[in-house]
């Protein structure tokens, strides 16, 4: 009975190892990745903003599906997903009886994934899981399990507008536009180097001047010195905690801008005491 009941405790010490291994370690939260909105609309205009920073302005009357990498965007805090829903306009309010819906997620993907393979961190549903009325803002919020790498946020000073810094905006965006026209490569890459630096981080490739200037080169050869520069009724709106100010005209377009078509946005952060374009 003794030689029994021994025999029976070795058996067991030695399956124990085996028991323990065969827990399934749960995965932690993704150290890196790419913050993806998907949305689609039928029969109603959508709006997403997300921190500021128009996803969608709504100005579309058709239906619509897609996607957008918002790691520009996201800040080392709290973030926020405005999603807004407005009736067509004209002949498009007619929609002949179909549905109206749209739906807005926020992903975490890896490289290589379809965005819906990713981690599901915000969901919307129009009309099934939210009740607002068409016109109302939805707000979602979240922090990020991870911080896209970035030296903006540790740099950009917030951003307080007084007229004196819209002059400055204005002389900067002048000063630019010239720049643009020289056609000088490495003139136009030192203004837009920190822009150039640090989106190459925010999307995890690297940074290779020889190729910065050729691209450059490739624009510079397209469009010529062909750009121009609108400062009537130009719009300040700031963005991200109030540290990037996106300057458009009123419509929300570039106001530089070439004969061919082409056009430049601008996203410009205080940094060292001076404007700079930082996406």
């Amino acid at each position: 009975m003794l030689r029994i009941l021994f025999l029976f405790l070795m058996i067991m010490i030695s399956f124990f190892p085996i028991l323990a291994e065969e827990k399934p370690t749960p995965p932690g939260p993704p150290k890196e990745g790419y913050y993806i909105v998907t949305y689609k609309n039928y029969g109603v205009n959508l709006e997403i903003n997300v921190n500021g920073y128009d996803v969608r302005d709504g100005s579309s009357n058709e239906d619509s599906s897609g996607q957008a990498d918002i790691n520009y965007w996201i800040l080392p805090e709290k973030n926020k997903i405005k999603i807004r829903l407005t009736e067509r306009k004209g002949k498009q309010k007619e929609n002949n009886g179909l549905s109206k819906e749209a739906e807005v997620k926020l992903f975490i993907g890896q490289k290589g994934q379809f965005p819906d393979e990713g981690i599901l961190l915000q969901s919307f549903q129009w009309p099934t899981s939210t009740k607002d009325s068409l016109g109302e803002w939805t707000e979602l919020e979240f922090n990020p399990t991870f911080i896209p790498p970035s030296q903006l946020w540790k740099q950009a000073e917030i951003i307080t507008l007084t007229k004196e810094k819209e002059s400055s905006i204005v002389e900067f965006a002048k000063e630019f536009t010239k720049i643009l026209n020289t056609k000088d490569t490495k003139k136009i890459l030192f203004w837009i180097q920190f822009r150039a630096k640090d989106t190459s981080e925010v999307r995890y490739y690297p940074y290779i001047e020889v190729d910065e200037l050729k691209s450059i080169a490739g624009m510079t050869k397209a469009i010529g010195s062909n750009w121009k520069l609108e400062v009537r009724n130009i719009k300040f709106t700031l963005l991200c905690n109030n540290q990037i100010l996106s300057v458009t005209n009123q419509k929300g377009e570039p106001i530089i801008t070439s004969k061919k078509g082409a056009s430049i946005p601008l996203y410009l952060s205080w940094i060292g005491g001076q404007w700079v374009i930082v996406r």
